[in-house]
């Protein structure tokens, strides 16, 4: 009985020595690739869009810009669709580099209103999506009304009073010219 115990004893001696072999190693492999786990959580970071102006008509341009999750990234593409545009558009890197590309697009005529969220992707694999809201475009019954009250039809009394008082004006201005000669004779 005692040779079953020493056995059992050392089995589970052997076991834990193993299990700790096993532990340390993991922790070993772990703190040697850590800087690479690090890259690759930086380079899967996420990426920021902005539209300039954020409220736009049709036919009127927008500047997408997107600053991509790693500096390291060497281009983005939007993805036009959203906007009525070609599927892929090519970004242009910002000179200061960095991960930031920009593109100004024109949006369709045709496009409707409301908000639409177009995707730009990064070559370091990060993403995001902007928001662009496309207005109604104004009626000419709202662009007349935003300008003022304004009439086609002429007042004849209004007419003839401004033309009086334009007459009146001449006289008097003669009169007074002719008093200013008339003195230095």
């Amino acid at each position: 009985m005692r040779l079953t115990r020493r056995s059992a004893a050392s089995a589970r001696l052997r076991a834990g020595l193993a299990g700790t072999a096993a532990l340390a190693f993991g922790v070993m492999a772990a703190a040697l690739s850590g800087p690479a786990f690090a890259a690759t959580a930086v380079q899967r970071a996420a990426a920021v869009a902005v539209a300039t102006p954020s409220t736009v008509t049709a036919g009127t341009m927008v500047t997408l810009q997107v600053t991509c999750g790693s500096r390291q990234a060497t281009s983005a593409t939007l993805s036009g669709t959203a906007l009525g545009l070609p599927a892929q558009i090519p970004m242009n890197s910002q000179p200061s580099g960095g991960g930031v590309f920009t593109v100004t697009v024109t949006l369709p005529g045709s496009i409707r209103p409301g908000t639409v969220h177009p995707a730009i992707g990064c070559a370091d694999g990060s993403s995001a999506i902007a928001s662009v809201r496309v207005a109604a475009m104004p009626s000419s019954a709202d662009a007349q009304a935003a300008a003022g009250p304004t009439s086609a039809a002429t007042n004849a009394s209004l007419s003839a009073a401004g033309v009086a008082l334009i007459a009146i004006g001449a006289i008097a201005g003669g009169i007074a010219l002719r008093r200013r000669t008339g003195t230095r004779s």
